[in-house]
């Protein structure tokens, strides 16, 4: 069993290629479905947010599991077949430790486009719980998850890197403060009524804005979102006319289809008067809820989630402090999980190396008794095989009691792992030990590309989707 942490986020992927691989909530469920209809995963959480989509798994081998996973990811509806390659360049594979510290710094939002952010605690605890309902997750994966939301609390609880609590909503609302000097009077759109659009228009608010329109598919949740803030509720057919009117559009609808066209956009940008400010789109839906060509359009400054990576660099500075004590805090808690695992694995790992040796020994003693039987023109009697079997079973005991005591002293060791993962390995209970990365945590290329050996067992699918074979396990 090995841990994975297989996806894209927004540190490797465009916001197109996310956009093909968001995975609505209601769909969870089928795709876990079929995700563990392959035999190499046995348990698996989908995160699917504005900035990833990653998947959480328990493997039976690490490239068997990694091969599932992007199967599945290639599948998901908004992917085609042209959509491989650029998957292969912005997946990121993490295994055993690795694949815990990631999950822990996702929840603690160190990995998020907007350091400290709070949703992201929401999100995984939400795409556990669908996980669960599916039937998805057994005691490892489970156990996994409930200690990556305790260190997103403990996080938010010790360190002040969620001061001023801060999102993509409101991210993108300074994005488009900067763009405009002031938000003081301005007219504002949301388009979106979701957890994304009341943090924007609870921000918008807090800025001054003047008028403030929600349009929203369900008409109802626009009445309620707009009613919060003592705005204006709208419907998507007014939503040409709603533009016209706006100095700043925030767009978090997302959706199979976009809202937002160029050609609805460039009649809205006509009909405002000459000397009017740029109107600022700032669309952080995903999938787009804004047409990428909306930004060729004279007299409006569009922006998108890709541009929200430098408007971010201011705070991911001034929480830099606060992120090394979160960073040590997550350590900690990934070394406990990982002592847990350890000792959890531990107990197996010894009694499957008895159980080879136990078998070994019965083998070899019937070769001993054949050899025996062939200098004496006799099989052995009873005893002598007794002998025999003693014999065989006193050696392969006495070898194994070494690496078999030395496991155990160490199952308390978050870094045990590697013995238990080289014994594995040397004893033959695994094919190969972990440590398969298609990307490292320091960004080097694939193992493959640079023509060095990977773990990929016995010509196993390249993740990558590359077609040589000359790495071996």
């Amino acid at each position: 069993m090995t841990l994975l942490a297989v996806g894209v986020s927004h540190k490797t992927a465009s916001v197109e290629l996310r956009g093909k691989l968001a995975v609505p909530a209601e769909r969870l469920g089928a795709e876990l479905a079929a995700l563990l209809a392959d035999d190499a995963v046995s348990e698996a959480v989908m995160l699917s947010t504005c900035n990833r989509t990653e998947v959480y798994a328990s493997a039976v081998t690490a490239p068997d599991g990694v091969r599932a996973v992007v199967e599945r990811l290639r599948a998901l509806p908004g992917m085609g077949p042209d959509d491989a390659e650029p998957l292969g360049r912005a997946l990121v594979v993490k295994q055993g430790p690795g694949a815990v510290e990631h999950l822990f710094r996702v929840v603690s939002s160190l990995d998020s486009l907007v350091l400290g952010e709070a949703q992201i605690i929401g999100q995984v605890r939400r795409a556990f719980a669908a996980a669960e309902e599916a039937g998805a997750v057994g005691e490892v994966v489970r156990r996994l998850f409930r200690c990556a939301l305790e260190t997103g609390k403990l996080v938010r609880d010790r360190t002040a890197i969620g001061e001023r609590s801060v999102s993509v909503s409101t991210a993108a609302v300074q994005l488009a403060e900067r763009a405009l000097g002031t938000l003081e009077g301005r007219g504002a759109l949301v388009v979106g009524a979701g957890e994304m659009g009341l943090l924007a228009l609870s921000y918008l608010a807090e800025r001054g804005v003047g008028r403030v329109v929600v349009a929203n598919r369900t008409f109802a949740r626009a009445e309620d979102a707009a009613a919060r803030v003592g705005g204006i509720p709208a419907t998507l057919d007014e939503l040409e006319d709603r533009l016209a009117e706006a100095d700043i559009v925030v767009a978090c609808a997302g959706g199979d289809e976009v809202l937002v066209t160029r050609d609805a956009l460039a009649r809205a940008v006509g009909k405002r008067d000459d000397d009017a400010p740029p109107l600022v789109v700032v669309d952080v839906g995903m999938p787009r809820t804004v047409e990428p060509a909306c930004a060729e359009i004279a007299g409006a400054a569009c922006f998108d989630l890709d541009d929200l990576d430098a408007a971010m660099a201011d705070n991911a500075r001034s929480r830099a402090a606060e992120s090394v004590r979160a960073e040590a805090l997550v350590a900690e808690q990934a070394d406990a999980f990982l002592s847990w695992l350890q000792e959890r694995e531990v107990a197996p790992t010894v009694k499957q190396m008895h159980g080879k040796a136990r078998s070994v020994c019965e083998a070899e003693a019937a070769r001993a008794a054949k050899a025996l039987a062939a200098l004496h023109g006799g099989a052995p009697s009873e005893e002598e095989r007794a002998v025999l079997d003693a014999l065989a079973n006193a050696v392969a005991k006495k070898l194994l009691h070494g690496p078999t005591a030395r496991l155990r002293k160490q199952a308390g060791d978050p870094d045990a792992y590697r013995y238990t993962e080289a014994a594995r390995y040397l004893f033959g209970l695994d094919a190969y030990p972990q440590g398969f990365s298609c990307r490292s945590d320091e960004g080097r290329a694939c193992r493959l590309a640079a023509g060095t050996a990977c773990a990929r067992a016995r010509g196993g699918a390249c993740p990558h989707n590359r077609e040589e074979r000359s790495c071996v396990a």
